[in-house]
């Protein structure tokens, strides 16, 4: 290891030995907690503590990854901000309302009351494997990062890792990886703070970063913030437009509230009210993080423009332009965005095999002691399964893409049954299974035999999902309307019409109105600055 890095290293060592004995403390603190606390963390978290759990988990390693975007294609926003000004304010007004009247447990949860056992398992099988590949994928990155800087051998990170994750969620349960991840996510935003202000300040200052002329390929100075239109099915672009925009608000959806390693976060809250506040924080936080990626990768293509791999943008920012100890601090709070969606990712997965497998299948009647070891056990088990990815990722870069396609594969029609089953009262359960396991097909299907742009992928399944389920749901007996309560919208207890988010937050559509004017006057306001400069 290079002696400049001796500093560097003792600061992660001291970061990952905090972590590990916070880990344990707390987890003793929760040890006398119910199965049911153990697997949801209760409901206790406030809207802002809520909030910094959601980022923590949606902020990992990729971020590295967004930071080449904005080396290649500038301040490419639009995408990510569609969880601002659509996704948030859907989930808020709509799905969260259900999630907190149906009284679930878990995401998959939902579509068994709605629909049938079918949907649920079949959403779960494919969730469980989807965020068992990206845990995988992120271990290896996280040993991999430590690898390129200390000179660690690969197997050394990637059991570290494991280590310190697996502890804390074995022992602890979800509570301690709540009350870890608000503090990891201000660690995390902090670093991130400090790396894009000191690269703006390098290149001359904001001034100077919003009068950058270098453009993408699209031909749009990096500054901007717009998007290329292209509706060519095989689109190279970044998210084009209109229909990257429209994925990015399906794929928003599906992840943000759908996906249950999100929406288990959202259930710790303290109430309905809570929820939709941590979300439209999530949203705003999302973007802010988002932005100064974006940033950082655009200073780098100023300073650097012969870098290779736009990939290794942020990781050049943090070991070229800052001094050794400082770098250590930074190195520990990209591992701190790594650990919390590790964590997060482990105990969804295995949240979702105890309730929808063991506690529904199994032993239905399980007591807390023996639900919590199974628990246990098959976070042990995960840990394992994920370790297995680690091969592959370190031989190829086919796994990368392999998990940016499967959201497209799935997202889309994921999204779809969820928006179909609470907005429709006419949608019926075998109509939603067929329509779901003939969609994912369908994006499969394209996915692997067309050189079809994975937006296009996604709209083409999200459609036909929800035009198959209604057009199907004629073909079958409707579900009587006292097995609908508060399933959808239009059956929730004490609600009249569609605005169902209001009854829990009356100004939630003051909220929802300011954020989408006050984003889209910003973005008008800073192209005009560009431009005159």
């Amino acid at each position: 290891m290079p002696m400049n890095y001796f500093y560097d290293m003792l600061v992660v060592f001291l970061y990952f030995a905090i972590v590990f004995i916070a880990g344990i403390v707390v987890s003793r603190r929760f040890k006398g907690e119910t199965a049911s606390d153990f697997l949801t963390g209760g409901k206790n978290l406030n809207w802002f503590q809520t909030g910094l759990t959601l980022i923590a988990m949606s902020i990992d390693t990729g971020i590295m990854g967004v930071a080449g975007v904005g080396f290649v294609w500038g301040m490419s926003i639009h995408p990510n901000a569609a969880n601002l000004w659509i996704t948030a304010p859907l989930a808020a007004m709509f799905l969260i309302p259900i999630y907190w009247r149906s009284k679930i447990v878990t995401t998959p949860e939902l579509l068994e009351k709605r629909f049938n056992v079918a949907s649920r398992a079949f959403f779960s099988v494919i969730m469980t494997v989807y965020m068992v590949i990206v845990m995988g994928t992120s271990i290896y990155l996280g040993s991999l990062i430590m690898t390129e800087i200390f000179n660690w051998p690969l197997w050394l990170g990637a059991a570290v890792i494991m280590l310190i994750v697996g502890v804390y969620v074995i022992m602890g349960g979800m509570k301690t990886i709540l009350r870890i991840n608000i503090y990891q996510s201000i660690f995390i935003t902090l670093t991130l703070v400090a790396v894009a202000v000191v690269m703006i300040y390098r290149i001359g200052g904001l001034g100077a970063f919003a009068s950058i002329k270098e453009v993408n390929q699209a031909g749009q100075v990096l500054p901007s913030t717009l998007l290329e239109i292209d509706w060519k099915l095989n689109s190279k672009s970044w998210y084009p437009l209109p229909e990257g925009l429209l994925w990015a608000g399906m794929a928003g959806a599906a992840w943000i509230a759908c996906n249950f390693g999100m929406a288990q976060r959202l259930l710790a809250a303290k109430n309905e009210k809570h929820a939709q506040k941590a979300i439209l924080f999530t949203g705003a936080g999302h973007v802010f993080t988002f932005l100064l990626a974006y940033a950082i990768g655009v200073c780098i293509h100023v300073l650097v423009p012969e870098l290779d791999n736009p990939d290794a943008s942020y990781m050049r920012a943090v070991l070229e332009y800052f001094p050794s100890g400082v770098r250590g601090i930074l190195i520990a709070g990209l591992l701190a965005s790594l650990l919390s969606t590790i964590d997060g990712l482990l105990s969804a997965s295995s949240t979702l095999i105890t309730s929808d497998v063991y506690l529904r299948f199994i032993r239905p009647g399980s007591s807390d002691k023996n639900t919590k070891k199974f628990a246990r056990i098959i976070q042990a088990v995960i840990i394992i399964a994920a370790t297995l990815i680690i091969p592959v990722a370190a031989k190829s870069t086919i796994i990368m893409g392999f998990i940016q396609s499967l959201v497209a594969d799935l997202f889309g029609v994921i999204i779809a049954l969820f928006l179909v089953g609470i907005f429709s009262t006419r949608a019926t359960p075998k109509a939603a299974f067929y329509s779901m396991l003939f969609g994912t097909l369908l994006a499969v299907i394209l996915d692997v035999s067309t050189d079809m742009n994975f937006a296009w992928v996604g709209v083409f399944s999200f459609t036909f999902s929800v035009l198959a389920t209604i057009f199907l749901s004629y073909f079958e007996k409707p579900m009587p309307r006292e097995q609908l309560r508060n399933l959808t919208i239009f059956t929730l207890d004490g609600t009249k019409g569609p605005w169902v988010g209001l009854k829990a937050w009356p100004a939630l559509w003051k909220w929802i109105i300011g954020i989408f004017v006050g984003w889209h006057l910003l973005v008008v306001a800073w192209e005009i600055i560009i431009r005159q400069l």
